[in-house]
């Protein structure tokens, strides 16, 4: 289920809440980017001060006088403001990019839960993006946004309520308004359409991330479909998509920008004319003028930081929210409550099975047709059993629901006696061990593709893994053994290999309950014997193999076969009698 689309105000505060023990650098960050700032404004208040009483001086010996301590007291406050701007951006980025590492574990740990449901079937392109190219834009918030706009605000107001105080309040008066038009009102102009565009940009690189992830993962069809064209064009026409979306924002941001800079000057006329005007009836004098239009020009830069930060803040959010979506999540399946969990496992399975299906009924979200209906069905602890069915039928999704990757709407899975609902997943699947037709292989080596679900096995456990996979001598015959590397996919091996080290990773964890999901399609006939013969003696009458398959002729020396159609079993029993029946076994074998 999808979390309701957020307000940026309610993402900001979910950034924060996720990164909360970063607060304390971020607040530094803040401190420091402020008094920066007004050392800076301090710089220019002094450097004007300085020429003034340096024009008003008589004598040469004066000058000096006010010249030297002048530019020490610029040179202090230079290196002051160095020092501040550099311990300002190290705090600053060290909050940014310890963010995005928290971020990036957080956007992790949230997906795990929803796997393999709430993710098989989806972008795998566009999941990527939003785990890199989203979460660095994340990056804005933290670094770009929190300390501009707290020091577009504080810093501004110091430097009035001083000029009203030490200069004059009239010209201070006349300031404000820039300030508010600068800092309030032009920056967040047009927001709403801007947001839009700046989501739709978001979504469009999206498409393309998954355009091209696309691509590069079926090379071989668009070549060989002569489609290179066609796709090339797919993704031209993407590109311009994200090409409009970024132009609005730009188009909105450019006027921003002009509005700000003819607020900003137009603000410095208004501030000489009335000033012109009280230096003529002697109210104030010009020292008090230019002094305010230094505080003025200094000022500028903070204030102006808020349209900066503006655009690039819109794609932080833009970017937030699809994080968001992600994030949270509900996951298809969870873990019990601790006490449920505790107590899950006692009595064990009273009726010797090691699997127990009842009156499950299971159905895909967004389907309107149940895919699994009524299915009532047990295996016994250390019987081979099959699961046979045209394609469709459901086989493959009684897997998933064994493995727990769904729950049933309705009826109960029991592993051991006990309702999988009751058992805590991390429990479910290291005594429940899936081999897909399609495994993934890691851009990694031998060896670390085969331990991934036992990073502890020895020696001994992974040459017992491969005799029984028959993968031994495959391994003994690759120039670096079990240290050769593999690259993404598998794509050193062939679709046989490939099977048998998925079959390899599994028989490593050493599971209860073992599922072969179409996992022998590739292997030639005498591989395939020899790999049942030696998960046979694996298996040794205390674990329990199940077995999805198209190919009936192979369940011969299975103990049970269970056949569905339509979600529904339709028959149940042992393999040579249901092939002398005149049933739908007997159908599915004669088609062989």
């Amino acid at each position: 289920m999808s979390a309701a689309a957020p307000r940026r105000r309610d993402l900001a505060a979910w950034l924060l809440r996720h990164t909360r023990g970063l607060l304390a650098p971020l607040l530094l960050a803040i401190v420091l980017r402020i008094v920066g700032q007004l050392v800076g404004i301090a710089l220019l208040v002094v450097a004007v001060s300085g020429v003034i009483r340096a024009t008003a001086a008589d004598t040469a010996g004066a000058v000096g006088s006010i010249v030297l301590p002048t530019v020490g007291l610029l040179v202090g406050l230079a290196l002051v403001k160095a020092v501040l701007r550099y311990l300002e951006q190290y705090s600053g980025h060290y909050v940014a990019f310890s963010a995005l590492a928290s971020l990036r574990r957080l956007f992790f740990d949230r997906l795990a839960p929803q796997s393999p449901a709430a993710t098989d079937g989806a972008a795998s392109g566009d999941l990527s993006a939003r785990a890199t190219r989203d979460i660095d834009r994340v990056e804005v918030f933290f670094a770009h946004t929190l300390p501009p706009a707290t020091s577009a605000v504080v810093v501004p107001l110091v430097a009035v309520v001083w000029t009203a105080v030490v200069v004059d309040p009239v010209l201070a008066l006349v300031m404000l308004p820039v300030l508010v038009l600068v800092v309030a009102v032009v920056p967040f102009l047009s927001g709403r359409r801007t947001w839009r565009a700046t989501e739709e940009r978001a979504r469009a690189n999206g498409r393309i991330a998954q355009h091209v992830s696309d691509s590069v993962a079926g090379v071989r069809e668009i070549v060989a479909f002569d489609h290179t064209t066609e796709r090339l064009a797919g993704l031209d026409r993407l590109g311009r998509e994200a090409a409009r979306s970024a132009e609005r924002v730009g188009t909105v941001a450019g006027v921003r920008a002009a509005l700000v800079q003819v607020v900003q000057f137009g603000g410095l006329v208004v501030l000489l004319l009335v000033g012109a005007a009280r230096g003529a009836e002697g109210t104030v004098g010009w020292p008090e003028v230019a002094t305010a239009i230094a505080v003025l020009i200094g000022i500028a830069g903070p204030a102006r930081a808020v349209d900066g930060f503006v655009a690039d803040l819109d794609a932080s959010f833009a970017s937030a929210a699809r994080l968001f979506e992600v994030l949270e999540r509900s996951p298809v399946v969870s873990d019990p409550e601790p006490a449920v969990a505790a107590t899950s496992r006692d009595g064990g399975a009273p009726d010797g099975a090691a699997v127990r299906f009842t009156d499950v009924e299971f159905t895909y979200p967004g389907s309107l047709e149940p895919t699994v209906t009524g299915v009532t069905w047990s295996v016994p602890i250390g019987a081979h059993v099959a699961i046979v069915g045209v394609s469709g039928s459901g086989k493959s999704t009684l897997t998933s629901l064994l493995a727990r990757v769904w729950d049933p709407q309705s009826g109960s899975v029991h592993l051991d006696g006990v309702d999988l609902r009751d058992l805590p997943l991390e429990d479910v699947r290291s005594r429940v061990a899936i081999v897909n037709q399609r495994p993934f292989v890691f851009g990694r080596s031998m060896r670390e593709n085969l331990v991934l679900g036992a990073p502890d096995a020895t020696d001994e456990d992974v040459a017992s893994a491969l005799h029984v996979a028959a993968l031994d001598e495959v391994v003994a015959a690759l120039p670096q053994g079990l240290e050769t590397p593999l690259r993404e996919r598998g794509a050193r091996l062939s679709g046989g290999q490939l099977q048998r080290l998925a079959l390899a990773r599994a028989v490593i964890t050493d599971p209860e309950v073992l599922v072969l999901d179409e996992s022998t399609g590739a292997l030639d006939p005498a591989t395939e014997r020899t790999v049942r013969e030696r998960l046979a003696v694996w298996a040794g009458g205390r674990r329990t193999i199940v077995e999805v398959t198209h190919r009936v002729d192979q369940v011969m020396g299975v103990d049970r076969v269970l056949v569905l159609d339509r979600g529904a079993v339709v028959e149940d029993g042992a393999p040579a009698d249901l092939a002398g029946a005149d049933g739908p076994f007997a159908a599915l074998l004669a088609r062989v």
